[in-house]
């Protein structure tokens, strides 16, 4: 009984410690730091002439994963993009949701200085 309290405490603090150190960032401040990673990892491919990127990153303790359209150079259209964390609902953007909003506010964990992780 005891041990299933430390275990429960333990689980407690560290899940207050994870929400103070929590970032509030809008889905399009992640798709430019995913973009801008270096350990991103990008596909594109070209389906009935139309070019899709798909990027693919997985630092410390958060995967993040994007799909876009490009429509010119340099530009692209974000369709999707999820935010992973281990024990939590994956949080997601889809372009097609009426309530996909490109600019809403969501907590993650600190993004400046993470370094991906390796397997």
């Amino acid at each position: 009984m005891l041990e299933n309290w430390k275990h429960w405490i333990k689980q407690a603090a560290n899940a207050i410690e994870d929400w103070f150190e929590q970032e509030e960032r809008s889905f399009a401040d992640i798709a430019h730091f995913i973009r801008c990673h270096p350990d991103t990892s990008v596909t594109e491919q070209t389906w009935l002439g139309l070019t899709y990127r798909f990027y693919s990153l997985h630092l410390k303790h958060v995967s993040f994963s994007m799909e876009a359209r490009k429509k010119g150079t340099n530009e692209e259209h974000i369709l999707f993009l999820s935010v992973c964390r281990p024990l939590k609902a994956p949080i997601v953007y889809r372009s097609y949701d009426e309530q996909g909003d490109l600019y809403r506010v969501i907590h993650v964990p600190p993004l400046t200085q993470q370094a991906a992780s390796r397997p």
